[in-house]
């Protein structure tokens, strides 16, 4: 009795782990800009020297590869199955290069340390990134600055904020990661526009 009593408990336990095994599914998501054009105006010429994007510096709660979800003020939780597939400081430090540099905001844009010194410096401060959970309903939620530093004295010529939530229709992961990869390409392009502004300012003075 004791040898079928010990089958039957085996093949239970080897069904169950089976059947979540099956059920367990890990999704990755991105953020790029997918589909966004990167029009190039003539009437735009690029600022002259060469740009740096930093490191992104991101608070420790955003910065694993898990998606948090806020549902309280000071609450949250890590999606266990829903991860970023690249960590959100190195994804946001490429989507922001490669619209400074597709768009020519600058002579060149770099992400790297190169023996050239760079005449203008990135950086990147993330304070919130998240997937905000309110009575059935959820959001994006981004929240950032973005600074451009002269490198030659380390001087702030520029810092821009941003704290955007952007309603989703449903609880779904690849929606909220395609809206916030909207919202940094837009704020990208806001950051760029006031860039631009100083630039043809410091121009129109020099004459």
């Amino acid at each position: 009795m004791r040898p079928i009593l010990f089958i039957l408990i085996s093949t239970v336990i080897l069904a169950t782990s089976c059947m979540s095994s099956k059920t367990v599914i890990r999704k990755y998501y991105t953020l790029d800009p997918g589909n966004t054009e990167y029009a190039e105006r003539q009437d735009n010429l690029p600022i002259q020297g060469k740009a740096e994007i930093g490191l992104v510096s991101i608070d420790p709660v955003y910065e694993k590869n898990q998606i948090v979800n806020r549902s309280n003020s000071h609450e949250i939780t890590y999606y266990m199955y829903h991860q970023w597939a690249v960590r959100p400081a190195e994804a946001i430090r490429g989507l922001v290069y490669e619209y400074l540099d597709k768009n020519r905001i600058f002579d060149e844009v770099s992400t790297r340390y190169s023996r050239t010194v760079p005449d203008y410096i990135v950086d990147i401060n993330v304070h919130n990134l998240e997937v905000v959970e309110s009575k059935d309903e959820f959001s994006a939620h981004l929240r950032l600055e973005m600074n451009l530093v002269k490198a030659e004295n380390d001087s702030l010529m520029l810092s821009y904020s941003v704290n955007r939530t952007s309603p989703l229709r449903e609880k779904d992961m690849n929606l909220f990661a395609s809206e916030i990869s909207s919202l940094l390409v837009e704020e990208t392009g806001n950051f760029a526009s006031e860039i631009r502004q100083i630039s043809i300012s410091r121009q129109a003075g020099q004459h």
